[in-house]
This record gives C-alpha cells, sequence and structure tokens, in this order.
C-alpha cells in the first residue's frame, strides 16, 4: 500500500513530464492502430487532456472569470461555426466538428496550461527541456529498430527514402524534430559537459540531414547557425562576469552546416529534390511541344487574344482536361479550374499538389455565401464524397484555417499568436540583457520555426500530435515575458524585475 501510494504522489507530482514522454509513444500506437475503424487509443487519450484539462483547472486557479472567459470565446466560435454549418447543410457534421476539435487544441491546451501552473512556473525551465531530450531519444531509438526490422515507413513513400520509422505523418514528424532539438541543444550547454555536447549535437544534426523534408534540412541552417551566432553574443555580453567562448559548441555547429551542404547530393532532400527536377523537366519538355503552336506565337499576341480565338481555346480545354485533377474538373468544370490555373500552367504547377489543394479551396471558397465567408465552410467540403479517400485538405496551416474558419476563425487564430509575439519584444525592449540567455534562444527560435513550419510544411496548428508542443512553447513564453515592468529599489534607481 505505501508503495502504491509512492506511485500515486509521483504520478501526481510528474505528470506534465509523462504528459510530455508519452506523446512520441501516442504517435507510435497510432502507427499500428491506422486501420483500426473505431479510431487510436493516441486520439482519444489527446481528446481526453484536452476535456478534462480545462476541468482541473477550474478546480485549481482563482482567476475562474478571466479563464471562462476565454474559453468562452473559443467556445461561442465553434457555435457559429458549426450553427452555419447546419443552416447551409452539413455533408458530414461528425467529420467536421472532430477536425474543429484538433484545430482548437492548441489554444485550449495553452490557456490551460497557463492558468494551471501559474503558480509553479519556474520549475519547468528545466522539466521541459529534459523531456524534450527524452522524446528525441525515444523517437530515435523507435527510428532505428523500426528501419531495422523493415517495418518502418519513409519520410517519402514513392521514393523509400527518409528516415521516419513508426509515424504516419511525415510533416508532422519533422515538425517535432525541429520543435525538440533546439531546446534539446539548450539542455546540453547548460549541463556543460563536452562529450555530452559532441554526442547530442552530431546526434540531432542526424535526426534532422535523415528525415529528408524541407523543413528539417532548412532548419540545420537555422537552429545551428542560429546557436554559433547566439553563443558569440551571450560570450561579447557576459563576458565582464566571467562568461567563457564555448568554442567547441561553435565549431560543432558550423561544422553541421558545412557538413549539410558538402554532403548534400547525398542526402535524401538532395534525392528527392533532384528527381521530381528531372521529372518535371521531361514533362515541361513534352508540354512546350505539344502546345508549340500556341506557345510560338504567345510574345506577339495577348492570352486574352488566344482565348477568343474559338479553335484556340477548345485546343486548350482540350489538352488540359485530362492533365487536370478529375475530381475538380468533375465538380468545378475545366474552365474554371483553368481560369484558376491562369489557362495555360506548366509542368510544375500541374505537379504542384499544394497548388493543386489551393486551387480546390478558393474554388469551393467562391461558391459559399458571405456568413460563410465570415465563419468559414465545412472541413468535409475538402473531401471527395464520391469517392472516400480523396482528399484535398490543404497543406499549408494559414490557408486551412483562414478557408475553413473563415475570416473570424482566421483573426482569432492569429490574434492568439501575435499576442505572443508582442509579448516576446516587449520583454526584449525592456529587459535585453536579462532575457538574453540560452532558455530564452531556444524558446524563441523554436517558436519562430513552428510558425514558418505552419506555412511550409502545414502540419502544427490541426494535428494535436505537434500542437501540443507549441502550447508548451507558448506556456513557457508567457511565464518567461510574464515580468515586464519597471522596479523601483529606491528614489534615485530603476531596474527591470
Amino acid at each position: 500500500m505505501n508503495h502504491a501510494n509512492k506511485v500515486k504522489s509521483w504520478i501526481k507530482n510528474n505528470w506534465f513530464t509523462l504528459l510530455i514522454v508519452l506523446q512520441p509513444i501516442f504517435d507510435i500506437i497510432a502507427f499500428f492502430q491506422e486501420d483500426n475503424v473505431i479510431g487510436s487509443l493516441a486520439g482519444y487519450s489527446r481528446l481526453l487532456v484536452m476535456v478534462v484539462l480545462p476541468i482541473l483547472v477550474l478546480f485549481k486557479t482563482k482567476k475562474k472569470k478571466s479563464f471562462m472567459a476565454l474559453l468562452s470565446i473559443i467556445g461561442a466560435y465553434c457555435l457559429l461555426h458549426i450553427g452555419n454549418c447546419f443552416r447551409i447543410g452539413y455533408l458530414n457534421p461528425f467529420q467536421d466538428i472532430a477536425y474543429l476539435a484538433r484545430v482548437v487544441q492548441m489554444p485550449i491546451l495553452t490557456i490551460s496550461f497557463i492558468y494551471y501552473f501559474d503558480d509553479e512556473q519556474v520549475k519547468f525551465n528545466h522539466v521541459v527541456p529534459k523531456a524534450f531530450y527524452m522524446n528525441i531519444l525515444i523517437i530515435f531509438i523507435s527510428m532505428m529498430i523500426a528501419h531495422l526490422t523493415g517495418t518502418a515507413s519513409w519520410t517519402y513513400e514513392t521514393y523509400n527514402v527518409g528516415l521516419k520509422g513508426w509515424f504516419l505523418n511525415s510533416n508532422a514528424q519533422s515538425i517535432i524534430i525541429v520543435t525538440l532539438v533546439p531546446c534539446v541543444l539548450h539542455y546540453v550547454l547548460h549541463l556543460k559537459n563536452q562529450i555530452f555536447l559532441v554526442v547530442t549535437t552530431l546526434f540531432s544534426w542526424f535526426m534532422l540531414i535523415s528525415n529528408g523534408t524541407k523543413v528539417d534540412y532548412y532548419a540545420i541552417f537555422i537552429i545551428y547557425g542560429g546557436y554559433a551566432l547566439f553563443v558569440i553574443i551571450e560570450y561579447l555580453i557576459k563576458r565582464r562576469d566571467g562568461k567563457k567562448l564555448n568554442i567547441l559548441a561553435i565549431v560543432l555547429f558550423i561544422g553541421c552546416m558545412v557538413s549539410s551542404v558538402v554532403f548534400y547530393d547525398k542526402t535524401p532532400r538532395y534525392f528527392v529534390d533532384d528527381t521530381a527536377a528531372i521529372a518535371r523537366k521531361e514533362d515541361t519538355e513534352k508540354i512546350e511541344s505539344d502546345l508549340s503552336s500556341v506557345t510560338s506565337i504567345e510574345q506577339k499576341v495577348t492570352l486574352a487574344d488566344l482565348l477568343n480565338d474559338p479553335e484556340t481555346y477548345a485546343f486548350i480545354v482540350e489538352y488540359y482536361t485530362p492533365l487536370i485533377n478529375e475530381d475538380m474538373v468533375e465538380r468545378f468544370g475545366i474552365e474554371r479550374v483553368l481560369t484558376y490555373y491562369g489557362y495555360l500552367p506548366d509542368a510544375y504547377q500541374l505537379a504542384d499538389m499544394r497548388l493543386k489543394k489551393q486551387v480546390y479551396a478558393e474554388l469551393v471558397w467562391q461558391e459559399c455565401d458571405p456568413l460563410t465567408h465570415f465563419v468559414g465552410y465545412e472541413y468535409s467540403q475538402m473531401i471527395n464524397q464520391s469517392d472516400q479517400g480523396g482528399t484535398f485538405d490543404l497543406e499549408n496551416d494559414y490557408p486551412a484555417i483562414y478557408y475553413y474558419y473563415g475570416y473570424l476563425g482566421f483573426a482569432l487564430y492569429m490574434f492568439f499568436l501575435v499576442y505572443f509575439v508582442f509579448r516576446i519584444i516587449r520583454k526584449v525592449l525592456f529587459d535585453f540583457k536579462a532575457s538574453f540567455n540560452s532558455f530564452n534562444f531556444a524558446l524563441l527560435l523554436t517558436f519562430c520555426i513552428q510558425l514558418f513550419a505552419a506555412q511550409l510544411s502545414g502540419a502544427i496548428l490541426r494535428r494535436p500530435n505537434v500542437s501540443i508542443y507549441l502550447s508548451i512553447i507558448l506556456m513557457l513564453i508567457y511565464f518567461q515575458t510574464k515580468d515586464w515592468k519597471k522596479k523601483k529599489v529606491n528614489e534615485n534607481e530603476e531596474v527591470f524585475r
């Protein structure tokens, strides 16, 4: 009984660390339950956290009114969106509401974390980096086991390149890795163990370079270049306080960037880019040849002139119809689709999946009334209803929030993110020297990468397994920027808290 009480006490004191460390384990569970018709244990577990945590906050926080006010704003918007979808005729209410729940998880968890941990914020400066380090180790170990046993999936299944392991979504995995690495580097720099620093730097670089996505490859230069610059600037600012220049760290970080350039042609990123470039070059040459009768006079006449020629217009429509996505043509008609593409799309535009989904979303948007523009149309509009499984779900987060949740939803979401940007700027302007440390830099770097990845990779704001990391980072940013006002010490001196 005493042992059971100790376990219960440990869980009570460390449940947040446990929640973080469980995230990659949930992802592995979801991988093996992909074909489960009733959903995965991981998905239901994350939903349970989103429901239970606000209830716990209500029992603990003394700021119940402001907490309820913030959640009420989210709830009111959700009711407006759902109500409007019923007004115009829901295609699939369960599908749309489930998607909406995934989107609002990030702000709900962020607000809940802030209110729940408001009185014990300092300890998380140590808890989170350590937990992030454990997560990246779990991802690495499981990834190696998966590929060694032949049970893994690849980042790019078409080419069988990019190490992904037991993970379903490549973009989500890539964002999780870049989210973890900055705090991992802060953790090892804080420990001041040179061997640990070398091993961790090389290990984290391998995780990024082997993933194969653009986000992870470009992040190598952002993260290691940023940290190399930070180490130098920190030394210049604090050398009078006895700060020593960490030459080993600078050499390692620069070495990672140089190696990524020198050995680029050996990386998964190069293979994907090169293969795609060759394919697009061949397609471009074919299109140019097929349309030579049109393009040869393109410089002498305008596109309007070409389209006013019935024979040329009919030729363009006939030629592009089999090249455009069949579902798009069936729903909107070839003429509407070609209008958005500019009538003469090249091979790169035709092969661009993100552009195709953007076109689809915009064409759906054009069919909506003003009220729907205000609160967004249902996610199910982006699913081919005649062929279950065909999806045009946008690959970029910001356009997805805009189309699915309208002017109001987009404005609320962007305001929420910009609020934390404002807090960072305010803190830096009022207390630059005190705020210039490795932990704050890791948070800033991670937050910037996450905002960038939401557009480039599009798998953070709408995926609970990724957005929970953003919630944690935002919570830490909130706590680190909480004290910014000037505090009078005496009549002749002022310092910043």
